[in-house]
């Protein structure tokens, strides 16, 4: 029993030590449970001093359900952000997905606000129908509609950041290599001794600005195209190189590392489960709990 126990915990710190997850555990403490129980202590103040005779718990009862209603409905909001296209590449698509997802947000939430008011006022005798519901729908649909607007501008606008400042990084860094350019390098693959001609490269080279980072091929997750720019992505890091993605590719041993996406190049050993879609695209869970897409047209080269 204990041991079951012990387990059962290592599994939910595991699993609450994905850098993704926690960003999202962020969102949701930033989204609805700060701002609930606020909104619960201001309208219990606000009942007090108009003389409104309700139970204590009520506003605690109403916010906590909307709050908890979001935490459901969030991985939609994640998948909608992780699977859409970008502005540039289809914005016809990108403004439908993210209308569809809003209005399947806002469906999901009432239904789960719904199901829990009604499940909770039972509990403590007292009744939630489809008239408190409609009295209550015109705030919960502005209040619902809203937060998924924020949430989406807070996350996609800090990945622009995040990806403005690392290229911003790599600027200012290859600006000081012109003016001070590094010494003492280590070698690079060509140059490495006791290898073969021919034969597949120990390491992987990277140009960051003026530093070279030298990686085992096993530690990259992922490749992505980033505009002008890929991104090597391990366990630890994401660095940045001025590279293309076919180009780089050809850097990395096969068939240990496959194309999936346009955008993408996935290590194989990095997959730790595949999703089908309708559509006969995929989703690909890696092991650092990334979410990436694979396209159908590269199907024949996963499998």
């Amino acid at each position: 029993m204990v041991e079951n126990m012990r387990r059962a915990v290592d599994r939910f710190l595991a699993f609450w030590s994905t850098p993704n997850l926690k960003a999202w555990a962020l969102v949701w403490l930033g989204f609805a449970f700060l701002p609930t129980t606020i909104n619960a202590f201001t309208l219990l103040t606000e009942y007090e001093r108009t003389n409104q005779d309700i139970p204590g718990w009520e506003p605690f009862l109403r916010e906590y359900s909307s709050g908890i209603a979001l935490l459901l409905v969030l991985p939609l909001v994640r998948w909608s952000i992780n699977h859409a296209p970008t502005w540039t590449e289809a914005p016809v698509r990108w403004v439908a997905q993210f209308l569809a997802t809003a209005l399947a947000f806002g469906i999901l939430h009432l239904a789960a606000v719904t199901v829990m008011r009604m499940a909770a006022y039972g509990a403590l005798g007292q009744g939630y129908g489809l008239d408190d519901l409609r009295d209550d729908l015109p705030y919960e649909i502005r209040r619902v509609l809203l937060t998924y607007l924020l949430i989406v501008l807070v996350v996609v606008g800090v990945r622009h950041l995040i990806r403005l400042s690392r290229s911003l990084a790599l600027l200012e860094a290859a600006a000081n290599a012109v003016a001070s350019p590094a010494t003492g390098a280590p070698p690079t693959h060509a140059a490495e001794p006791g290898r073969p001609p021919g034969a597949e490269p120990a390491r992987v080279e990277l140009k960051v600005g003026s530093r070279r980072v030298y990686l085992a091929p096993a530690e990259i997750l992922l490749v992505r195209s980033a505009g002008n720019y890929i991104e090597v992505v391990t366990a630890e890091a994401v660095h940045l190189v001025r590279r293309t993605l076919a180009d780089f590719q050809a850097d990395l041993p096969v068939p240990e590392f496959v194309r999936v996406h346009r955008s993408h190049v996935v290590n194989r050993g990095a997959i730790l489960r595949i999703d089908s879609r309708p559509s006969g695209d995929m989703d690909l869970t890696l092991r650092n709990g990334a979410v990436i897409p694979a396209s159908r047209r590269y199907k024949s080269e996963l499998f």
